[in-house]
């Protein structure tokens, strides 16, 4: 949907007075044809508020703020919207790394391609917004386009960040062909990270009961609790100071218990799950087990 120019004055100028470059400003939210910003200025003003920036052409009758976001003026650049995994982190969810830019077209537009990004035209069920596809349709499309661990850790953000519920996650699901489609169960909304997912994913795949962010007393909440007796923390932070005396005294006190400590990093959880995997196998040669409640 497009929205107006509005202006910062409330009062059209004096007779003979012009407006400054700063009187008009777009929604940064919204998409303009030349026919709605003619509506508010001039021809000349308009060339003036090209020229300095006020207002951007993305392409012919194309007209957007330039607090819109990089991608998205990218993906309206090609003659689509933000799509996937795109729209996906424009909704403040997980993106995978290494990603493109993934941009929506309707079928009946224009289907211009370029190296620098991955087009899709699968329909659509909700009306789109100016910018990006609409939450569940994104959704839909990041399970049909992302391998498996990836669409789970974008679900599971989803569910933490409580822009969806269970219920809309079995209907979304639905939607996409079986090839593709992603089970409930394997979904955890209480996961803190995606990269905390993808680790997760790859433990239960190799037979192992995982359980996300359990509190063990005396040492705290921790990520991922396996098998009973090995700790599993997922770190993508830089420890700042105090955090890293923090978690070698929690390391200390879990040792103390008898559970096993595996700490990985965002290189290891994205590229060396199955390092970690070996690392926790070898662990859980310990005797002792924790009973979660």
């Amino acid at each position: 949907m497009r929205r107006s120019p509005t202006s910062r004055r409330t009062a059209k100028p004096a007779a003979g007075q012009s407006r400054t470059l700063l009187d008009v400003q777009l929604d940064p939210r919204g998409v303009y044809t030349r026919a709605d910003v003619l509506a508010a200025v001039s021809r000349r003003q308009l060339a003036r508020l090209l020229d300095s920036g006020v207002i951007v052409q993305l392409r012919q009758g194309v007209y957007v703020s330039p607090l819109l976001p990089e991608p998205a003026q990218r993906a309206i650049r090609a003659g689509g919207v933000l799509g996937c995994i795109s729209a996906a982190e424009s909704y403040g969810l997980w993106r995978p790394p290494a990603a493109q830019l993934h941009v929506h077209f309707d079928r009946a537009r224009s289907r211009r391609r370029e190296a620098l990004h991955v087009g899709h035209w699968w329909p659509t069920v909700e009306r789109r917004h100016p910018t990006r596809t609409s939450l569940l349709d994104t959704l839909v499309h990041v399970v049909r386009c992302q391998p498996r661990e990836f669409a789970v850790a974008v679900l599971d953000s989803a569910l933490r960040s409580a822009h969806v519920g269970e219920h809309e996650v079995s209907e979304l699901l639905r939607r996409v062909p079986a090839r593709h489609r992603v089970s409930v169960d394997v979904l955890d909304g209480k996961a803190e990270s995606g990269i905390e997912s993808l680790v997760r994913i790859a433990l239960r795949d190799a037979g192992l009961e995982c359980v996300s962010q359990v509190f063990i007393a005396g040492i705290g909440r921790v990520d991922l609790l396996v098998e009973g007796r090995v700790i599993v923390e997922v770190d993508g932070r830089q420890w700042h100071q105090g955090q890293q005396a923090r978690d070698y005294s929690r390391d200390l006190v879990a040792h103390a218990e008898g559970l096993g400590v595996v700490r990985v990093d965002y290189a290891h959880a994205v590229s060396q799950r199955e390092l970690v995997v070996a690392a926790v196998r070898r662990a859980l040669r310990r005797p002792r087990s924790l009973t979660v409640v």
